[in-house]
């Protein structure tokens, strides 16, 4: 390492080094070795330095010459107290002056993706920006891209550490479309490649695996402009077409440059999936309990532990590492042999050190019963929406996971509804797809794809821990997040120095500040990461995880303090302590010695019961042949043990060499096979449907076609008594069989409780569609077995779900039985209607030896179903209640004594109105402000009352009817509108208010609102222009009711009509501000439509609402959202806000509110609110409907309003569009309507025809269709 400037000061502006020719030397490499060695500069606060290291290959590098090339890294600049700018400003000054190097200047070239989040990039040997800008640009098309952050992503696929593994001729792929429908893409990220091909670039890369040539199902890719993964498609090897198919999302720039195929992951057997931090999180939340957690954590500690103490424990830590050669050394040499001891401590201690990241215990628990896997999609859309196909390499050979809910989750985490619980099916035409996890290519409509649903996962490259273990699947699920993409704001031309200040201004500070606060938050709260606040930042974290900048609402920056332990804690507690014993505890001595020769029949007993993970089957075999013939075992030794082996686990080539290796006679041969494969009762076709072809390891040990059927129940019992693995089999037709596994021993003529222990199963051969699976028996089943009888019943007998008997002789029946076919499915009882004592024709008992727990584990899969308990919506939420505001709660030391002398005791009304006397009028504002409050009605009005009964009125009497528009009648009954229908000289001047405050309380009080508007016409009539327009839209708005709106606004436009005396612009100006006011509340009706009495009717559309906060001014409200919430509001919406909480105590109507959205950001808006806001609002819970906008409306208002104002000097055709005589017009009128007789040709038409007509020959004539051709 060489150190080219010691401490380096921020504001640095030349970096200009002279360094020895021998510091520049690149590595010498090996022969055969492919790594790429190149100058690497570090920048840290304390030096710069230079040293020759491997440098990622790419395709750019590998293009080019690597020694022009400089990898520089950031990662480590932090210079002392300054913040993220002043870095972020000396890497901008840094790419824009250029690096040299002994004279030689190096520019900022790009980065992978990988690198920007790790601060490291490219320069490049180069006198100027428009050098590397041509070698980028032949590249791809990236010119078209004009956002610098799209663009840099982009680019950065060039960039991403790939090596060339084979030439492509373009000639040989096809595009194709993706599988999308309207709202989601299945297949994003996801292609197709011909086997052949598959197994010439694993040839190319040579893929090995356990020293054999093995083919991956899935290859995640570059070439050309394609990013994603590829899949093996073996219908492509029968067209012989092309070598691969690349779909329209895998293209991201196109190009014609280079045709390296380059290979950047694949496929793996045995690639076990571990419990994180962010996992473990989400499954507390949804139910797995922490005593399972801590549990699953301890069974691992105990398999890391044991690997040094047992031989058969060792093999199992080795081969699930991927270690097989140390499996193999394990087995042969045993622990006794220093070397292999040695092996398996330093696993154990690199097992255990991982623990430990950034000096902070983590969880990272290897689960057995789980894969971390590729995503592709079904091409062939077999699987249904929710299902999954996941084959996996075992220890049993190729398994299928069938009949069960699996989990399903992508890394990183953060949303309870980013586990999903899918359910694992077979398909035979999916079948060659091993190691990956197929997802369904179908939906419906508007819901997403599985893998967007994981954390806004997709298909091209993303990696899926998907889970198989009961412990693990969690009891409930959670509805997911939708994940919106950022969005992009389009610039102009995008340079090279934009892309350089793109990669200096990016961190991810806003990444980890929502990161800390989510755990924060989740520790807080009693819901974990169900609250609605960790739901929230998890909105926030899937923006900032692509860069974007994010803003945190201040509500979420102060979490509360935790109370108690929270299950990261009590797991990482257990961890430190098994870290700090195992560390410090020095090599523990195992408990096996050199196994001597008269012991090795014993060790491969032990070998063959206590089998590994990661060891398949015949390797377990090619093991125990090695081992035996270190011990001179002869084949006939060895056959005894081949009862262990599942021979289902074996391909038929295994089976034969097994067969071939052993020299076993025809009758040893035929038990390899699996005896449910000739079964009698069986079809192939139910036995593939119901995945029963799996390996299960069956014999058959009872067929009613050989054996007696009077010795039935012997061999019930004796499959009973001796075996816990068996199932029956009985065919009452040609129609119906049903099965059902047990498991467990069952005591002969008792009636134990068996619970989950026992599953029917219905077969119908001849059902044209697959009929319901498996059927689980619950807490409180029993089965009852004697020498006459078998019921399976729930708790008692009258509740029998099987019931098999031996009927008396004289019935000649052998036997007969009794299924309540209803606890089936409805539609198995719908196609059969009753089995009630129906001979049996055929009936079978198949069994699995008690030594195959392989077969045991395989059997147990029908029973390990987890039963989903709750279905959590993404913004569910609990209900409570809240206060009413009273005067009996009022907490009277906080508020003036005067005050609490009107009201306590109560007074009555006329000892209240004389205690108002002596109030001053600032008092008497606080009190009715007090009264509104504490809805103290009564007190409310009297206090009103007498405030308006002298003059001059109180200055705030418009204030308080507008806080409480019923106020309004009060008023006009102590001021009564004269007979002109005009307002009395005391409040004349209030009319707009007044009429504002009739209409705010319309959805009340009602017909009372026409009365009232019918006796204050005239004052309606002198209105200004500009008020009138404002009350027509407040109507509009704020009246629910149908009718009463419909009513109100012609009442207003009636007041108006004397005002158009032989004025055509009047006539014009108040139809059309009707006929807007008109479409506004019709288009509010049709968005959010209310009953006659003004609710909004049951089922609309809403969206629950975090908190609802009155501000200074009583007409506005802030209305809390959650973050992650997508809501169609936007600025100028109309929305009606809806009480969704009752009081604790009485009853009051929910509050049901009308306004306009005035500002609207991310999780937080303003709203102008029509009504007054009950004084409860911020205790009570709220929804929020969007009831349409009105930006339309107000910007038709104002053009017509600005029409009548300016009238020719707005608009030239001013008199043309408001059908205004013109003055050589005036004459002509006292013709009257002669010339419209006079129109020829119209002796044919109708009326409407001629109106029609005579409109075309008007001065202007406006027509308004529906759009399209004319």
């Amino acid at each position: 390492m060489y150190t080219l400037l010691e401490n380096p000061p921020p504001d640095q502006e030349t970096w200009d080094f002279t360094v020895p020719p021998a510091q520049l030397v690149p590595k010498r490499r090996k022969p055969g070795d492919t790594k790429i060695f190149g100058k690497c500069i570090s920048f840290a606060a304390q030096a710069i330095t230079l040293d020759i290291n491997q440098i990622p290959s790419n395709r750019v590098v590998l293009s080019d010459d690597p020694t022009k090339f400089i990898l520089v890294s950031f990662e480590k600049l932090r210079f002392p107290q300054s913040g993220l700018r002043v870095i972020a400003d000396y890497i901008t000054r840094l790419m824009k002056a250029g690096l040299f190097i002994n004279r030689t200047q190096y520019r900022f070239y790009h980065h992978s993706n990988s690198q920007l989040r790790s601060r490291s990039c490219f320069m490049r040997e180069a006198n100027n920006d428009a050098e590397l800008d041509e070698r980028i640009y032949k590249l791809g098309d990236y010119g078209r891209i004009m956002n610098a952050a799209k663009r840099a992503k982009r680019i950065g696929l060039l960039f991403s550490a790939a090596e060339i593994d084979i030439q492509l001729d373009p000639n040989r792929i096809a595009d194709i479309e993706d599988i999308e429908n309207a709202s989601t893409v299945f297949s994003d990220g996801c292609g197709l490649m011909a086997k052949h091909f598959a197994m010439q670039v694993s040839k190319a890369k040579r893929i090995v695996f356990r020293n054999q040539r093995y083919t991956p199902s899935v290859f995640q890719i570059r070439y050309l402009g394609y990013k994603g993964v590829l899949m093996i498609h073996p219908e492509m090897d029968k067209e012989k077409k092309c070598l691969a198919k690349f779909r329209k999302s895998m293209k991201k720039f196109t190009t014609t440059q280079d045709h390296s195929f380059s290979v950047v992951g694949f496929s793996r057997p045995y690639s076990f999936g571990r419990l994180n931090n962010d996992v473990i999180v989400l499954l507390s939340s949804l139910g797995v309990t922490d005593e399972k957690l801590l549990a699953k954590q301890q069974e691992y500690f105990h398999w890391i532990e044991d690997a040094s103490k047992d031989v058969n424990k060792a093999m199992d830590f080795a081969s699930s590492l991927d270690n097989h050669k140390l499996a193999e050394r394990v087995l042969l040499e045993g622990l006794d042999s220093d070397e292999v001891l040695r092996a398996i401590r330093g696993a154990q201690m690199s097992e255990v050190r991982q623990f430990l990241k950034n000096d902070k215990l983590r969880s990272r628990m290897m689960i057995h019963k789980s894969r971390l896997v590729y995503g592709v999609c079904d091409p062939f859309k077999v699987l249904k929406e929710g299902q999954v196909h996941i084959r996996v390499t075992s220890r049993t050979g190729l398994s299928t996971l069938i009949n069960g809910d699996v989990l399903v989750v992508r890394n990183p985490c953060l949303h309870p509804g980013d586990c999903l619980k899918l359910r694992a099916v077979d398909h035979p035409r999916l079948s060659h797809l091993v190691d990956c996890l197929v997802f369904a290519s179908v939906a419906k409509p508007k819901h997403q794809a599985a893998p967007a649903m994981s954390s806004g996962g997709d298909l091209d490259g993303d990696k899926f821990f998907v889970c198989w273990d009961p412990d693990i699947v969690p009891p409930r699920v959670h509805e997911s997040y939708d994940y919106p993409p950022n969005k992009e704001r389009p610039g102009g031309n995008v340079t090279r120095q934009d892309l350089a200040n793109h990669f200096a201004a990016y961190n991810n500070a806003g990444l980890a500040r929502v990161v800390k606060l989510h755990s924060q938050w989740l520790r807080a709260s009693p819901k974990g990461a169900l609250s609605p606040e960790c739901q929230e930042l998890n909105a926030l974290h899937s923006q900032a995880v692509d860069g974007a900048r994010v803003k945190i609402p201040d509500r979420l920056l102060t979490p509360p303090t935790p109370e108690g332990r929270y299950i990261l804690d009590i797991l990482a507690e257990a961890a430190e302590e098994f870290h700090t014993r195992f560390t410090q505890g020095g090599d523990d001595e195992p408990d096996t010695d050199t196994t001597p020769t008269e012991d090795a029949e014993d060790m491969l007993g032990i070998l063959f019961k206590c089998k590994p993970n990661a060891i398949s089957e015949y390797e377990l075999f090619n093991m125990a042949l090695k081992f035996a013939r270190k011990f001179s075992m002869t084949a006939e030794e060895l056959k005894p043990y081949l009862a262990h082996l599942d021979f289902d686990a074996l391909a038929t080539h295994e089976k034969h060499a097994i067969s071939s290796t052993l020299g076993l006679t025809p009758m040893e041969h035929r038990r390899l096979w699996n005896s449910l494969m000739t079964s009698d009762i069986l079809t192939s076709r139910d036995i593939r449907q119901r995945q029963l072809d799996r390996p299960l390891s069956m014999q058959r040990l009872y067929t009613s076609r050989i054996n007696s059927s009077a010795t039935f129940f012997q061999y019930l019992r004796i499959a009973s008594e001796q075996f816990t693995r068996k199932l029956l089999v009985l065919k009452t037709d040609d129609r119906f069989a049903v099965g059902v596994f047990i498991r467990g021993k069952i005591p002969w003529d008792e009636e134990p409780e068996v619970s989950d222990n026992v599953v029917v199963c219905s077969f119908m051969p001849q059902a044209s569609f697959s009929m319901a699976g498996y059927r689980p028996c619950t807490v409180g089943y029993r089965l009852h077995c004697d020498d006459r009888m078998f019921q399976l019943y729930n708790k008692n007998r009258v509740d029998t779900f099987i019931w098999i008997s031996r009927p008396p002789r004289e019935t000649q029946q052998d036997l007969i039985t009794s299924i309540a076919l209803q606890k089936i499915s409805a539609r198995v009882q719908k196609q059969l209607g009753r089995l009630l004592r129906t001979p049996v024709i055929a009936i079978e008992i198949h069994v699995i030896s008690n030594r195959d727990r392989v077969a045991h584990q395989s059997f147990d899969l029908y029973f390990e179903h987890v039963q989903t308990e709750q279905h959590i919506g993404r913004f569910d939420r609990d209900l409570t209640s809240y206060e009413l505001k009273s005067i009996t709660k009022v907490e009277w030391e906080s508020n003036p004594e005067w005050l609490k002398t009107l009201f306590v005791p109560r007074q009555s009304e006329d000892r209240f109105r004389e205690l108002l006397s002596d109030l001053t009028p600032d008092q008497l504002a606080i009190l009715m402000t007090f009264s509104l409050q504490h809805r103290a009605n009564n007190e409310l009005y009297w206090s009103f009352d007498v405030a308006i009964s002298t003059l001059p009125l109180h200055p705030q009497v418009k204030t308080w009817i507008e806080r409480h528009p019923p106020l309004v009648y009060v008023l006009l009954k102590a001021y009564p509108p004269t007979e002109e229908m005009t307002l009395p000289e005391p409040i004349s001047e209030m009319c707009f208010s007044i009429v504002k405050s009739i209409l705010r309380a319309a959805n009340e009080l009602g017909i009372a609102t026409l009365v009232g508007l019918e006796k204050i016409a005239q004052s309606i009539k002198d209105l200004p222009t500009k008020d009138y327009t404002e009350l027509l839209m407040l109507a509009a708005l704020s009246i629910r009711s149908k009718t009463l709106f419909q009513e109100t606004l012609l009442v207003l436009h009636e007041s108006r009509r004397v005002a158009e005396v032989a004025d055509a612009a009047a006539t014009y100006l108040h139809k059309h501000l009707l006929a807007v006011a008109f479409d506004c509340a019709e288009e509010a009706a049709d968005a959010c439509p209310c009953d006659d009495n003004g609710r909004p009717r049951r089922g609309q559309k809403s969206y629950p609402v975090q908190r609802v906060l009155p501000t200074e001014d009583y007409s506005e409200v802030k209305v809390h959202l959650r973050v992650d919430l997508s809501i169609p509001v936007r600025l100028h919406s109309h929305v009606r806000l809806l009480c969704v909480s009752n009081p604790e105590h009485g009853w009051v109507d929910k509050a049901v509110l009308d306004g306009v959205v005035t500002k609207a950001t991310r999780g937080e808006m303003t709203v102008e609110l029509f009504h007054p806001l009950p004084p409860e609002a911020p205790d009570m819970q709220w929804n929020i409907c969007e009831a349409g906008s009105i930006a339309t409306a107000n910007a038709m208002m104002e053009a017509i309003t600005r029409l009548w104002v300016d009238r020719e000097e707005c608009c030239r055709i001013y008199d043309m569009i408001v059908m205004a005589p013109m003055p050589h017009e005036e004459l002509e009128d006292a013709r009257g309507d002669s010339e419209e007789e006079e129109i020829e040709g119209v002796e044919n038409m109708n009326a409407s025809q001629i109106t029609a007509i005579r409109s075309c020959m008007a001065p202007l004539s406006l027509i308004w269709g529906p759009p399209g051709d004319p």
